[in-house]
């Protein structure tokens, strides 16, 4: 009994100073409690009167409550633009169902391509190639309600920031009114990416909206032209452009860009290192208007015939 009681004891004394978790369940379920121990198999929360033991299977996600944030790698230390947070998903499916309405279509007079909400305040990525040379466009976002799709078309569209050199676009759209919410997506924190890992696309390719396809990260630092890429074997076509590329667990690990139209599962994907330095330093990468391409321009080196000017 006096055994009992001192670990009684040790767990209360143990979740007086424990930070308390947002814990997140399969079916909606929500508590919010102390964590007192987690593996692979189960964690364990405080909730007062005893200590409750939940396996892993049945946990979508846990997470820090808002003010200990900073303590977590849950966005930027500024403005919180983006978030980054575990996550683990049993299937591909449920991970693209929860993910699939924070992916959009982008349209201007130049074409189409895909997007995608890094939060919820309408910020958004896509491909500079997508945006390139536009100064009008439209964004379409789908929303289910029960077995209807709505289609909710968006003529405000600002151009924030731009990355021609990594192929990459920063965008804004205004909300229609105080009710007007956007699902965002999460991306992939520090952790390289896996050779070999299940990977899935969610886009629009040739205006096919909302099209899923899944394949496996085929390479995970591809060279062209000095730049790095991530090449999967997922089917993507024009129109996939800007859209995410996702790990099987619903996390985003980069942005398809390109593809090589005549051969088969040779597709390509910019990391998700370089959106998340963009989205850190928007100041510096802030579009200009008075030149579509922004940001900066690279002189033409002097023939090599030219002679030296001499005084």
């Amino acid at each position: 009994m006096k055994m009992n009681g001192t670990i009684l004891w040790v767990l209360v004394f143990f979740a007086s100073w424990t930070h308390a978790e947002i814990v997140t369940l399969r079916g909606g379920a929500i508590i919010d409690a102390p964590l007192l121990k987690r593996d692979n198999d189960q964690i364990v929360v405080d909730i007062g009167h005893s200590a409750l033991t939940i396996p892993m299977a049945q946990v979508l996600d846990i997470r820090k409550h808002d003010s200990e944030a900073n303590t977590t790698q849950s966005g930027t230390s500024a403005d919180q633009i983006y978030s980054t947070k575990p996550l683990k998903w049993e299937t591909t499916e449920e991970a693209a169902r929860i993910f699939s309405p924070a992916v959009i279509l982008v349209r201007s007079p130049g074409g189409l391509g895909s997007g995608f909400f890094v939060n919820d305040e309408g910020y958004l990525i896509t491909n500079f190639h997508v945006i390139r040379g536009q100064k009008r466009m439209s964004v379409t976002r789908f929303e289910r309600k029960g077995p209807v799709l709505n289609r909710v078309i968006y003529e405000d569209v600002d151009i924030v920031a731009t990355d021609p050199f990594h192929d990459l676009a920063v965008l804004k759209v205004k909300p229609k009114d105080k009710h007007d919410s956007f699902t965002s997506v999460v991306l992939s924190a520090n952790k390289k990416a896996t050779f070999g890992e299940s990977v899935f696309v969610i886009g629009n390719p040739l205006g096919l909206e909302r099209s899923i396809t899944k394949g496996v990260l085929s390479q995970v630092a591809r060279n062209f032209s000095g730049s790095l890429y991530l090449q999967v074997d997922a089917s993507v076509n024009p129109g996939n452009s800007g859209g995410p590329l996702f790990n099987e667990r619903g996390q985003v690990i980069g942005v398809i860009n390109m593809g090589i139209p005549t051969m088969q599962g040779l597709n390509f994907a910019i990391p998700i290192r370089h959106v998340k330095f963009l989205l850190e330093n928007l100041d510096a990468y802030t579009y200009d208007q008075s030149n579509p391409e922004s940001g900066y321009v690279y002189p033409d080196p002097p023939p090599r015939f030219m002679k030296n000017i001499k005084e």
